[in-house]
C-alpha cells in the first residue's frame, strides 16, 4: 500500500509539474517580449516583476519535482542525493 501511494504521488508530482513549468515559461516568454517593446518605465519595471515571479515559481516546481525524483530512487534503492563540493561565493552571488 505504501509502495502504490508513492508510486501514485511521483506519478501526480510529474504531471502537476507539467502542468504549471509549461504556463510559467509563456509567462516568462512573453513577458520578456514584452519588456522589450514597452515604452514606459513604470511598465518595464512592473512586467520585470511578472517575469522574476515567474522565474521564481519555475525553480520552485523544479525543486519539488527533483525532490519527488530523489524519493522514488531512494524508494527504489538508489542513491538520491549527489554530493559533490560547491564553492558557497558562486551560490551567495547567484
Amino acid at each position: 500500500a505504501m509502495k502504490a501511494a508513492q508510486e501514485q504521488k511521483a506519478r501526480f508530482t510529474a504531471v502537476l509539474g507539467h502542468e504549471l513549468r509549461s504556463p510559467l515559461h509563456g509567462i516568462m516568454g512573453l513577458s520578456g517580449s514584452m519588456i522589450e517593446t514597452a515604452q514606459d518605465k513604470m511598465q518595464k519595471r512592473q512586467l520585470g516583476m511578472i517575469k522574476g515571479c515567474a522565474a521564481r515559481l519555475l525553480d520552485l516546481v523544479t525543486n519539488i519535482m527533483e525532490m519527488a525524483k530523489a524519493e522514488k530512487l531512494e524508494a527504489s534503492g538508489g542513491q538520491a542525493i549527489e554530493l559533490r563540493p560547491v564553492n558557497i561565493m558562486d551560490i551567495v552571488d547567484e
